[in-house]
């Protein structure tokens, strides 16, 4: 569906949930109340036919999951039904995709899935104008074969902690970027600023496709080193591991090349 009728995509998941519906923080974004407000927001106001909200399907079905999975989730789902049911009302009948697409590699237990899935998901971007708003240290795509398929790729570099805090400096380059743009007809931009990403992934998602891309490319990087679990990585900032802000950044030439905004 994505690929097919160009969705853009405004994902949901605990953070979100906590920041929305508790007024806490997570690990690596402070609590900020006009990110609370605009969370709300985006379950709220009235969708545009192309932007779609997703939530992961553990909030309602655990049966492709690895058992590991299956237990946070439903740990999850019973301490935060109220949530849960919040997030319902507020977004009413709308359709909602699965969140989890992103984090398929160390939750779903059926490999050949996985990989249909990350085939799929590549289909998005192919032969596309890329442009990715990521944090410092994320570097999607970057020494993988991701974007292999993409036909140009540029990053605006944004701060991979508390980015909501620079979220009108952000704002203000993807508009750049876009004006930019003879046609937006084959552009997509993907989004991994945590929080901050659900929300620009709406704001933008009616313009052009929008993704917010989460943690796949970890996830990708995790298989690369040939491991269907979470593992440290030396070359990425990984806000859900231990140590996950000590990395080697990329100097190279060509990552640099790709960068048209450094948000500090």
């Amino acid at each position: 569906m994505i690929v097919s009728r160009r969705l853009s995509v405004a994902r949901f998941g605990d953070g979100e949930f906590n920041l929305a519906f508790q007024q806490r923080g997570i690990g690596f974004q402070r609590f900020d109340n006009e990110l609370q407000r605009q969370l709300l927001d985006v379950m709220t106001a009235t969708k545009a036919p192309t932007v779609l909200l997703a939530l992961p399907h553990g909030y309602y079905d655990t049966s492709e999951d690895r058992f590991k999975t299956k237990t946070f989730w439903w740990s999850y789902v019973v301490r935060n039904r109220h949530n849960i049911a919040n997030f319902r009302k507020n977004v009413g009948s709308q359709m909602i995709l699965d969140a989890s697409f992103t984090r398929v590699i160390t939750e779903l237990k059926n490999k050949d899935k996985i990989n249909r899935i990350i085939e799929q998901i590549k289909l998005i971007w192919k032969k596309k104008t890329v442009l990715i708003v990521e944090g410092s240290g994320t570097q999607f795509g970057n020494g993988n074969d991701l974007l292999a398929s993409a036909a140009r790729v540029f990053r605006i570099i944004a701060p991979a902690e508390n980015a909501y805090d620079k979220v009108s400096q952000i704002r203000h380059e993807i508009n750049s970027f876009i004006d930019s743009q003879e046609t937006l007809e084959n552009v997509v931009v993907l989004i991994a600023l945590g929080p901050t990403a659900t929300v620009l992934a709406h704001e933008f998602g009616e313009l052009v496709q929008t993704i917010n891309i989460g943690h796949f490319d970890l996830q990708y990087e995790y298989l690369v080193n040939g491991s269907y679990d979470k593992v440290k990585l030396s070359n990425r900032y990984d806000n859900e591991m231990i140590n996950g802000n000590d990395f080697i950044p990329d100097k190279s030439e060509k990552y640099k090349s790709e960068i048209i905004a450094l948000i500090n």
